[in-house]
């Protein structure tokens, strides 16, 4: 799964839980075994340890005041990961080592929701290496300049997408409201095509009374989505270019605006840039076009962020783009921006019309979407 933060409450928000783990290792290993807990930068905390018995077993009980992220580390040689809403009796078996051709074996009985979640991560798993597969024959077919074979690949694509969503979207849903269920949401589904199911959650995480810190995070992160949600009116927003001049959104007002919110270090947002390129030169010519690119998130320093955007459109290529930037992350906060690259469709009367994050797989296909997204917003 992606790593995320995983924030700590100062103090308890729910009831105390127990949990109550027991386990074996199945080969002999030297050194404790430790049940630990993941901090707000996803380093693990140890909260317990213990030495294997005569057999090879271990056990950890105690309390948790919210639900978390833990794992069992054996000896240093295996992590298990685990995640808890409280009151759960795991029995876990697990190799206790790995090799450095494949990670050691485990299994973790007793949480159907943790079962859930490990359906839904193999299955994304399966589907990100079809996806790999089909990217190398969509390269093999560009290099060969055989424009059937892209489009029978793209077909395929958006079938096994479609299919993929198809099979763990039920998965998820019987997750409900668990911890599980959250990280399965975040990590698995679409904010833009999936925002239903998000909203959903959501309103059954208030419902429920749950104000444990990832409950809280989760309904926050919803609420901020909303506000770049497509039909609502696009914020306003005055930022600088390269040049230093000043561009306001408003001042757009008549035209269609599509922005691309970007970093520097952000592969997906690179490997689009060949087709957004495509895609202004496509639309050139129409005075009523614009296009924006929205650096922002950048991991530097405020003073040292025009030089940092500078040298990194120079040595790329880019500096035809219409670069402004975003140096706060006010707009993309504003915009619901949780992932990049993400884009936004404005049409001539200041509403967002489309919007989309990730990189959609090939130059062609964004200028696909933006021609469709473009010719829509310009009606």
């Amino acid at each position: 799964m992606a790593c995320q933060s995983q924030p700590q409450a100062n103090a308890p928000t729910v009831p105390e839980s127990s949990y109550n783990i027991s386990g074996k290792v199945k080969s002999a290993v030297s050194g404790k075994i430790y049940l630990e807990r993941m901090n707000d930068r996803n380093i693990p905390l140890r909260i317990d340890s213990m030495a294997l018995s005569a057999e090879n077993s271990f056990a950890f009980k105690g309390k948790m005041s919210e639900p978390g992220i833990y794992q069992i580390n054996i000896a240093n040689q295996q992590m298990i990961g685990l995640i808890l809403d409280g009151g759960e009796t795991l029995t876990v078996t697990a190799d206790g080592y790995n090799t450095p051709d494949k990670p050691g074996s485990y299994a973790v009985d007793g949480s159907p929701m943790m079962a859930k979640f490990n359906m839904v991560m193999a299955e994304s798993q399966k589907f990100r290496q079809g996806q790999v597969e089909l990217q190398n024959q969509f390269d093999a077919a560009t290099q060969k300049k055989d424009e059937k074979k892209k489009k029978e690949i793209q077909t395929t694509y958006q079938a096994s997408e479609a299919n993929h969503s198809a099979t763990i979207k039920p998965i998820i849903a019987e997750m409900g409201s668990s911890l599980a269920g959250l990280i399965a949401i975040n990590n698995f589904l679409n904010p833009e095509k999936d925002y239903e199911t998000f909203a959903n959650v959501a309103k059954k995480l208030e419902k429920e009374g749950k104000n444990h810190i990832f409950a809280k995070l989760f309904i926050q992160d919803v609420k901020r989505r909303s506000a770049g949600s497509v039909g609502a009116d696009a914020p306003d927003f005055s930022l600088v270019d390269l040049d230093g001049k000043s561009v306001k959104l408003s001042e757009l007002r008549g035209k269609v605006v599509v922005l691309d919110f970007w970093a520097t270090w952000c592969g997906p947002c690179i490997m689009s840039f060949p087709g957004m390129k495509l895609s202004m030169d496509k639309f050139k010519d129409n005075p009523n076009v614009k296009f924006l690119f929205v650096n922002t998130y950048e991991r530097v320093s405020a003073d040292q962020w025009k030089s940092t955007v500078n040298s990194f459109v120079k040595q790329r290529g880019f500096t035809t783009f219409p670069v402004i930037m975003d140096i706060s992350g006010e707009v993309a906060g504003n915009y619901g921006v949780n992932g990049i690259p993400a884009k936004f469709c404005i049409d001539k009367e200041g509403k967002i019309k489309f919007k989309s994050t990730g990189y959609l797989g090939s130059g062609d296909a964004i200028v696909t979407e933006m021609t469709h997204w473009i010719e829509e917003a310009s009606k």
